[in-house]
């Protein structure tokens, strides 16, 4: 009871209490259950410090169940997964997370990326197996790697699958023939592998993921198939794969045969340079042309590439390469490679990467408008080897 002639009594401590010295304890007292639905609603930006909090969040975090729910209530992310060194000294394997910031333009509001976190990817042993970039192929949250990665090693049947959840590898079904360096391709839950064993070999195989057995398949009669200088992509139900002539060839799995196509008006640094920077989106192909400085397009109508329409692309180049083009949710992700300042004798080497949005006009025209330009970082100026593959988890 307060005394009227006594002034009542107040807590001169007007800070509230901070909810987050408050969640340890209530999320204590909740199930497993309801805390890894909570944190499969977070950004995976966010994951690293959260991991600290606590043993149960570290647990929770890394715990395959937390992708699996993302996947069910679709807060799923794109990542990057950079492998990136040379044959003498290894190679290193990276994740590229970029944060979302809505920030207010000129123009518009569209949503640039203006942070970025290169998070190196532990390994289980101290070698980490090179990921070409035809001998890598990504299938939901693994990325499965097949035979020698690089032409040093000699041939192997060996499957190596990374699952980009728990960073751990494992072996899948070895291949029928021992392959150094194969082509390989993703297209209904099978995955196709071509060339890098001998001419006596089976040339071509499928993984049937479903009952994870491999079969020999058809090879075509053409030689030129075996040579160097090739690309294979999952275009309209067919393989295609690319060779440095005028000449493509299609497999069609339904019916197990091939045809040979014939591209018109291509350039000569596309069958020799672009053939490496290929990607399809939305049934179209697209690659880089070297010549025109200009991304291009693969009408498949016409049988030719055209260039995309898109204005101050150049711009971008900075003096770089262009090393890699990669799908990356719909959107036509480039990266190229460019030389940065000097210290020391030694110079950086950095990696550039912009969002081009795509968009099918009337007519034979493809228009491109770059989203943003912003990610830019570097990789150990020894690399010789540089491949990127993009994840959604």
């Amino acid at each position: 009871m307060i005394r009227e002639d006594e002034p009542p009594k107040f807590n001169t401590n007007t800070n509230p209490p901070s909810p987050l010295n408050q969640q340890p304890y209530l999320f204590s007292s909740l199930p497993d259950e309801i805390v890894e639905n909570i944190l499969a609603r977070i950004s995976k930006w966010d994951y690293p410090k959260l991991s600290l909090v606590s043993k149960r969040f570290l647990s929770l975090l890394s715990s395959p169940e937390l992708y699996t729910t993302r996947s069910r209530i679709r807060t799923t992310e794109l990542c990057i997964y950079i492998c990136t060194g040379r044959l003498d000294l290894g190679f290193k394997l990276f994740a590229l997370w970029t944060k979302h910031a809505h920030v207010e333009t000129l123009t518009d509001d569209l949503p640039i990326y203006n942070e970025y976190s290169l998070v190196p990817v532990p390994h289980e042993s101290s070698l980490v197996p090179f990921m070409d970039r035809a001998s890598a192929v990504v299938v939901g949250w693994e990325i499965y790697l097949f035979g020698a990665t690089t032409f040093s090693d000699p041939p192997s049947s060996s499957v190596r699958i990374l699952d980009c959840r728990s960073h751990t590898w494992r072996d899948g079904p070895s291949m029928l023939v021992a392959r150094r360096c194969p082509y390989v391709a993703f297209l209904d839950e099978k995955i196709y592998v071509f060339d890098g064993c001998g001419e006596d070999d089976t040339w071509m195989e499928v993984l049937d993921l479903k009952t994870k057995t491999w079969s020999p398949l058809l090879r075509h009669r053409d030689a030129v198939l075996e040579g160097d200088w090739l690309n294979t992509v999952a275009l309209e139900g067919k393989i295609y794969v690319i060779t440095q002539t005028n000449y493509y060839y299609a497999y069609n799995p339904k019916e197990g045969t091939w045809e040979v196509v014939e591209i018109h008006d291509i350039n000569t640094d596309l069958r020799y340079e672009g053939k490496w920077c290929v990607s399809v989106i939305e049934g179209v192909m697209y690659s880089y042309s070297y010549h025109s400085g200009n991304l291009v397009w693969y009408d498949s109508k016409c049988k030719k590439w055209i260039d995309v329409e898109i204005s101050n692309f150049e711009l971008l180049m900075c003096n770089g390469r262009v090393i890699k083009i990669l799908n990356h949710g719909g959107k036509l992700l480039v990266m190229w490679l460019y030389r940065g300042e000097e210290y020391d004798g030694i110079q950086e080497l950095k990696i550039r990467c912009a969002k081009i949005v795509l968009e099918k006009r009337r007519g034979n025209e493809v228009w491109g408008e770059i989203e943003w330009p912003g990610t830019e970082f570097k990789i150990p100026q020894s690399s010789e080897k540089f491949n990127a593959l993009v994840i959604s988890i």
